[in-house]
């Protein structure tokens, strides 16, 4: 009898989900999830690599998963530990010579599954690009606009699937949960963690293109710092694997032929495309990206030294309102809006001179949404490694933008009491850069 085990890290599903299907090579299959302390709370660069936060939300999610499980009269074992070292305890119990897995894109990841000894069946799940659509990483263009060029005109996309769940899946249910996870459950676990499982993506999705219909208006939108519908927040459920990007696609898609095909409609498909690229120059660079220079030569893995500004920084103390307001937001919340995650990251960069891996990493503890691919590559892409042009902001200028009155400052900034956008001014320690000047001129004018 061939058994296998399928690993449903980044495959919390039952929509698209090839992993619940039929395999024709097996008799059983073994459903599981794992959480490797490693990835949580181990260190990197001297910095925790998440939050009490984000282990927390993983946590709920993987629990959540298991109950869905139980529901349906069915067995998921939770693991905590090394993945190569559960994956082999697991597959020793049930006499497994297989995994079946969602293919990822952290370098890290994939060589853990690699380091299991197990021969591995990974399907891609988590891309618009599938099967025959797969890039060809070799050819892969240098830049995105390339990328899009290539792709756009004719994009066809994999459509989402419905998959029933095997009878395949087979377990004994006293080995559900081992005394370690027990441990780590009954030590970690908090019932008040935010849970981005599937049913709130799909709840998201549904209510932000067909209840609020804020996909409409959404390329005017997505810049605000704030607010219930001016962001999808889908990042939270792609970023778990609770959400496939495909049918997000198909879900715009079908807006776009039933309602209205518009700037906006377009722009979260752009969107997609962009997070599309990023996960194959993952692939194709792998460990790379977490060079100095990304993957230019040579290549320096060498740890970046932080001095006091970037600890000033990380606490949201630069003496910036703009850049502190998001970092407070970041602290608070574990979530930052798309232009205020471009803002912070190119202060620390470039008035701050700081190396911009302790600023991907600095956001690896504490995104909710963190995606090995998306993150590193977006810091990279404003500091201008790899093969990217350097992207500096002005703060004043964008912070006269987008929040004009200061509203979202005042609120992350309690402690600020100027009126109007002078809360935005600077305060006495701070550089003022040469760049910032004619918009700080505007602060006094519009005050």
């Amino acid at each position: 009898m061939r058994r296998a085990l399928v690993l449903f890290n980044q495959a919390m599903r039952w929509h698209d989900n090839l992993l619940l299907s039929e395999q024709a090579d097996f008799d059983q299959r073994i459903a599981v999830v794992l959480l490797d302390p490693d990835e949580y709370l181990s260190t990197q660069y001297g910095m925790p690599r998440a939050s009490i936060q984000r282990l927390q939300a993983q946590l709920k999610l993987l629990l959540n998963w298991q109950q869905q499980w139980q529901h349906k009269r069915r067995v998921l074992h939770i693991r905590i530990g090394p993945t190569a070292f559960c994956l082999q305890q697991l597959a020793e119990l049930y006499d497994a010579d297989t995994l079946i897995a969602a293919e990822p894109t952290a370098p890290e990841q994939y060589q853990q599954l690699q380091h299991s000894g197990l021969k591995l069946k990974l399907f891609d799940i988590n891309s618009l690009l599938q099967h025959q659509l797969r890039p060809d990483l070799a050819t892969l263009p240098k830049s995105f606009s390339a990328f899009r060029r290539e792709r756009e005109p004719n994009l066809w996309v994999q459509p989402p699937e419905q998959h029933a769940v095997s009878a395949q899946f087979y377990a004994d249910p006293s080995l559900a949960l081992d005394t370690t996870a027990l441990d780590f459950i009954s030590r970690d676990h908090q019932p008040t963690a935010a849970l981005f499982n599937e049913a709130a993506g799909l709840e998201r999705l549904m209510q932000f293109i067909w209840q609020q219909h804020a996909i409409i208006r959404y390329k005017q939108n997505r810049n605000a710092l704030d607010g219930d519908w001016n962001s999808s927040l889908w990042s939270f459920y792609l970023a778990n694997g609770t959400l496939s990007p495909c049918y997000i696609w198909q879900q715009v898609l079908e807006f776009e032929q039933q309602q209205v095909a518009n700037e906006s409609t377009y722009w979260l498909r752009f969107e997609l495309l962009w997070r599309e690229y990023f996960r194959w120059q993952m692939r194709q660079h792998g460990r790379a990206w977490f060079s100095k220079n990304a993957f230019r030569p040579p290549l320096d893995f060498s740890s970046p030294q932080a001095d006091p500004r970037f600890e000033l920084w990380c606490k949201g103390e630069t003496g910036l309102p703009f850049v502190d307001a998001n970092i407070k937001m970041l602290l608070h919340t574990g979530w930052m809006s798309n232009r205020g995650r471009q803002n912070v990251a190119s202060y620390l960069i470039f008035e701050l001179q700081q190396d911009w891996r302790l600023g991907a990493a600095f956001f690896e503890q504490h995104l909710l949404d963190y995606d090995c691919a998306s993150n590193w590559c977006n810091w990279a892409y404003i500091a201008g490694v790899g093969n990217s042009s350097a992207r500096q902001f002005n703060q004043i200028k964008q912070a006269l933008t987008y929040d004009p009155k200061g509203d979202f400052v005042r609120h992350w900034l309690p402690g600020k009491t100027a009126t109007g956008s002078l809360v935005h001014q600077p305060e006495p320690q701070v550089p003022v850069q040469e760049f910032w000047l004619p918009f700080l001129q505007q602060l006094k004018v519009s005050s």
